[in-house]
C-alpha cells in the first residue's frame, strides 16, 4: 500500500485499500533541510497524530448488516426441504456436465450440436477442474442469484490459464463509482467475525465489467493477473447484488412456519404425558374387596391402589395382553340394591398418532417448492400426509419443462468460458453447453435420451 503526500506537506493519504487520511500537522522539510538540520533547530520528530484506519466504508454492503448471504445460509440450513431443493436445482442445471463443440443447422433450421476435441481446450478444462467450477457457480446462482467466477492469467499475460468459482458467501463488491462501475471484489471468509477490507485475510481482486468488451478491458490491464467476472440473475430494483426470487418465502413467513412445526412436535414428544387409559374406580369397590378399607392407613391404601394399577397394566398393555379375557366387576349399592360398575375405562386419544400439524407441514413445503421453482413431483415423497411422488408422466413432463426453462442460468455460468475462448484465441465458432438429459417416454425405445441444449 503506497502513501501519497500532498504538496504542502499537511496531509497524506493511502492510494489504495481503506483510503485513510493522515494529518501531518507540519509541512515537510526538504531533503536538504533535513540533512542540514542535524543538531540544529530542526524538530527531532513529528507531532503525534491519531491515524484513522478507514474513512468511510468502501464495501457495497450485502444486506443491512453486510451478512445477507450468511443469514440466508442459516435459514437454508434450518430447513431440509429448502436446502435439498436448492442443491437439487443446481445439480439439475448441471446435468451431465460441460461440453463444447460447433452448432450446425439442418434443412429445417434446427440446431445440431456437434462435439469437438481440442488439445488446448482440453488442457484448460482439466487444469480448471471445469466440472467443479460449473457446479459451484450453479450452486451460488441457485442459492443467491449471484456468482463470482475468477480467472487467472499466465505470467506473460497472453493466456487465461485457469477458471475457478469463489464462494459467494465470502465475496463483497467495492462501492461503485459515479459511473456505476464496480472496480474490485473483496474476498474474506470472516465477514461474520469482524472482517474488513484492510485485514490480512482480505484479498482484493479487480472486477471485469461483463457489459463493455471484457476481452479488450482485460488486455488493457497490464498489472493484475487475476480477475473476478461477476454473473447474476437480474432482479428488478437491485444494483450491486441481485436477489434470488425464492427469498420471498423467507419474508412471507412460510419458512418460519416450516421451521416451527418440527420444533413444536419435538417439544411435544419430549414433554407430553403419555397416558393411554383413564381408569375411574367406584369407591364402593374398595370397601367391597377390602372389608377393612375405611380403617386402613393412607399409605396402605396407596400401596393397594398401585398394585391394582399394575395388575391392570399387565392385562391391558403390551403384546402379551392380546387375546386375554377381562372380568368386569360390579358391586351392589347397599342403599338402592343397584349394581354399579366397579371400573370405568376411557381410552385417551393420541393426538400425535393422528399426525397433528401434518397438513400445515405439507402446505409450508408446497410454498417452498413453489418459491424455488421446482415441482414437488421431482423431489419424490415430500413431507406431509398425502403428498406422494406423483405419476411417472408428471415427473417426466415437470423435469423436461424445468430443463427447457433453465437455459439462461446455464449460459450465465458458461459466459466466462466465452471470454476465455476469445482472449486465448481459440476457435471463435466454439460453443460451450451443458449436456442435459431429457426424460423420454418408454415408447421411444429408451427411457433417457441425452440431449445437449
Amino acid at each position: 500500500m503506497s502513501i501519497v503526500v500532498s504538496k504542502d506537506g499537511n496531509f497524506a493519504y493511502t492510494s489504495a485499500g481503506a483510503g485513510a487520511i493522515i494529518k501531518l500537522n507540519m509541512p515537510l522539510a526538504s531533503a536538504s533541510t533535513v540533512i542540514a538540520g542535524k543538531g540544529g533547530d530542526t524538530p527531532g520528530a513529528v507531532a503525534t497524530t491519531p491515524v484513522v484506519k478507514a474513512m468511510g466504508d468502501e464495501i457495497a454492503m450485502w444486506g443491512d448488516d453486510n451478512l445477507f448471504p450468511q443469514n440466508v445460509m442459516k435459514d437454508v440450513e434450518g430447513n431440509e426441504v429448502l436446502s435439498d431443493t436448492l442443491s437439487w436445482k443446481a445439480k439439475a442445471w448441471y446435468g451431465s456436465g460441460v461440453v463444447y463443440g460447433h452448432v450446425q443447422l439442418d434443412e429445417k433450421g434446427n440446431e445440431i450440436f456437434i462435439r469437438k476435441k481440442d488439445p488446448e481446450v482440453e488442457a484448460f478444462l482439466k487444469r480448471s477442474n471445469i466440472n467443479r467450477y460449473a457446479l459451484e457457480a450453479l450452486t451460488d446462482i441457485s442459492f443467491f442469484a449471484n456468482a463470482f467466477p475468477e480467472f487467472i492469467l499466465s505470467k506473460n499475460r497472453k493466456k487465461i490459464v485457469m477458471l475457478t468459482a469463489q464462494d459467494a458467501v465470502f465475496c463483497r463488491f467495492s462501492k461503485p463509482k459515479t459511473d456505476g462501475v464496480i472496480n474490485f471484489c473483496y474476498i474474506n471468509a470472516n465477514w461474520d467475525n469482524g472482517a474488513n477490507i484492510t485485514d490480512e485475510y482480505t484479498t482484493k481482486v479487480p472486477v471485469i465489467d461483463p457489459y463493455f468488451d471484457p476481452v479488450e478491458a482485460l488486455r488493457a490491464n497490464t498489472k493484475d493477473f487475476k480477475f473476478i467476472y461477476p454473473i447474476n440473475v437480474p432482479s428488478p430494483g437491485k444494483a450491486e447484488y441481485q436477489l434470488a426470487s425464492w427469498n420471498a418465502v423467507r419474508r412471507t413467513g412460510w419458512l418460519d412456519v416450516a421451521k416451527a412445526i418440527p420444533e413444536f412436535k419435538k417439544q411435544l414428544f419430549k414433554n407430553q404425558l403419555s397416558v393411554k387409559y383413564l381408569i375411574e374406580v367406584h369407591h364402593a369397590y374398595w370397601t367391597w374387596k377390602y372389608g377393612d378399607w375405611d380403617s386402613k392407613k393412607v399409605d396402605e391404601r396407596q400401596k393397594i391402589i398401585a398394585e391394582e394399577l399394575d395388575t391392570f397394566n399387565a392385562v391391558m398393555t403390551g403384546t402379551d395382553g392380546a387375546g386375554k379375557s377381562i372380568i368386569a366387576t360390579t358391586v351392589r349399592n347397599p342403599h338402592t340394591g343397584e349394581d354399579i360398575a366397579a371400573f370405568k375405562v376411557t381410552a385417551i386419544d393420541d393426538k400425535l398418532k393422528d399426525g397433528i400439524y401434518i397438513e400445515d407441514s405439507q402446505e409450508a413445503a408446497s410454498y417452498i417448492y413453489t418459491a424455488v421453482g421446482v415441482a414437488p413431483t421431482l423431489r419424490g415423497v415430500s413431507p406431509g400426509k398425502g403428498m406422494g411422488a406423483g405419476s411417472g408422466s408428471d415427473a417426466r413432463v415437470a423435469f423436461n419443462n424445468f430443463v427447457s426453462t433453465s437455459r439462461f442460468e446455464q449460459d450465465l455460468v458458461l459466459e466466462p468460458l466465452n471470454l476465455i475462448r476469445d482472449y486465448n484465441g481459440w476457435d471463435p465458432e466454439l460453443q460451450f453447453r451443458f449436456q442435459n438429459p431429457l426424460i423420454m417416454t418408454l415408447d421411444k425405445g429408451k427411457q433417457v435420451q441425452q440431449e445437449t441444449s
